[in-house]
């Protein structure tokens, strides 16, 4: 029963708008033109009735005739049928125009005193500004107050003459059921628009209730939020101040590298020179040479070193190809413990106008990764691949393994400062984000990264050619 009645709603009244203003005014047309058909059925079933049973139709000026009746049965099946349409908007100017008509009418026949053209104005206005809108209330009220004043001067002058026999003569029945069904229909409307209004003012009330809750739990995010930026900015403080305190560091250590490697140069020299007479000099000559190349490397390490700490450059035209040939000599004793094969390959010879202690870094940092990403993997194929690629415009440089990969949790934190995957005490987990922002900075370059757990890893480098 239950469903029954919802469907006979749905079907019969519910509104079919999505805007609510407007599924309003449908619902309160649907419910009206509902009840004014009723009615009028109603009395044509009476008229019917009357014909049928009694004979006594009367077509006296107090009585609608039964084809009038039937017409305006039609007429506001019509005007429902508009509506569920979807053009309540027409059905509504289209009902107005129609009791405009009919009360005017009734005011040129029978005078503009007359109680039922009085009624049908008052239910125009109440109507039109519920169904169209305050301003046509307006509207039809400067209109109709128009009408009365142009024909109560034409009826008081005798130019439009009108019937008013109907002051001398008491209401009959027909009279008095014209005017209550007025009179119903004015309270239905009336009713309706009430009824309506509280449901509009609960929804109202019910979201600034949740207008406020959403507000207040707004408040608690934004202090949640505030919370830990707060944490946030502490943390990168204090990494700020890590950096700052490794810098020192690292600036105060190369100083005092330098001198004690001076000195072992110096000495290194002066035993090559005071043994070129002993007689077994010549067995030791090479070891010196080792020496002393190894050393000078080493001064020349730590000076490039000191002037990347410095603000000043340090750029030049310089040969990648050699630089990552250095790298790899210099990282020769950790590939051959941990019995990997690195593979460098070229198109060409590359020159580059740049820093090579920063290339020298990010070649160092991503080639020691590599070898690194073999430890504790178990596989019969070691292998580091580095390629170098010029095109016209860039640059790229690959460094691919198969080592042991990583999954995407350590992929997002990789180039975060002080994060590393290696046992603690191994590495200060700055080398990526350092690289990083050389690349970045230094050469106007990026770095990318594509790994997978067990399956390899590959970085690569690209930057413009300069």
């Amino acid at each position: 029963m239950e469903n029954f009645k919802q469907s006979f709603w749905k079907k019969i009244i519910a509104p079919k708008s999505l805007d609510e203003n407007k599924a309003r005014q449908e619902y309160i047309l649907n419910i009206l033109l509902t009840t004014i058909i009723i009615l009028v059925f109603l009395r044509m079933t009476i008229a019917i009735y009357q014909i049928i049973f009694t004979s006594t139709l009367n077509y006296e000026s107090n009585f609608l005739p039964l084809f009038f009746i039937f017409g305006a049965l039609a007429f506001f099946v019509f005007l429902y049928f508009l509506s569920r349409c979807g053009h309540f908007r027409l059905a509504s100017y289209i009902l107005l125009l129609a009791l405009f008509s009919m009360a005017t009418f009734m005011g040129c026949k029978w005078g503009i005193d007359l109680p039922a053209e009085i009624l049908f104005y008052i239910l125009v206005i109440v109507i039109s500004g519920i169904l169209i809108g305050a301003e046509s209330a307006f509207f039809f009220t400067f209109l109709i107050s128009g009408i009365f004043l142009t024909l109560g001067h034409l009826q008081e002058m005798n130019i439009a003459s009108a019937n008013r026999s109907w002051i001398n003569e008491p209401w009959g029945y027909s009279d008095i059921i014209i005017s209550s069904v007025i009179l119903f229909i004015i309270a239905i409307v009336s009713w309706l628009f009430n009824r309506e209004l509280k449901k509009s003012l609960s929804k109202l009330k019910q979201s600034e209730a949740e207008l406020k809750s959403e507000k207040d739990l707004l408040e608690i995010r934004v202090e949640e939020k505030t919370g830990e930026l707060i944490k946030a900015q502490a943390k990168e403080i204090a990494q700020v101040y890590r950096f700052a305190e490794f810098g020192k560091l690292s600036s105060g250590l190369f100083h005092d590298l330098v001198n004690p490697l001076t000195t072992v140069m110096l000495n290194v020299e002066k035993i090559k020179q005071d043994g070129i007479n002993h007689p077994e000099f010549t067995f030791m000559q090479s070891d010196l040479e080792q020496i002393i190349n190894a050393s000078q490397k080493m001064k020349e390490f730590i000076n490039s070193v000191r002037k990347q700490i410095s603000p000043q450059g340090n750029k030049k035209s310089v040969s990648l190809n050699r630089e990552i040939e250095d790298i790899i000599a210099v990282l020769n004793y950790k590939s051959r413990k941990n019995q990997v094969e690195i593979i460098f390959s070229a198109d060409e010879k590359i020159i580059f106008n740049g820093d090579p202690i920063k290339f020298g870094q990010i070649i160092s940092n991503l080639l020691s990764n590599a070898i690194d990403s073999y430890n504790d993997w178990n596989t019969d194929q070691k292998e580091i691949a580095i390629n170098l690629i010029k095109t016209d415009k860039i640059i790229a440089l690959t460094v691919i393994d198969k080592g042991k990969g990583m999954d995407a949790e350590v992929i997002k934190k990789i180039f975060e400062p002080f994060y590393t995957t290696k046992t603690e005490g191994d590495n200060l987990g700055l080398g990526l984000s350092l690289i990083k922002k050389i690349i970045e900075a230094d050469f106007s370059g990026s770095i990318k990264v594509l790994s997978a757990a067990g399956a390899g890893t590959t970085f690569t480098v690209s930057f413009p050619l300069i």
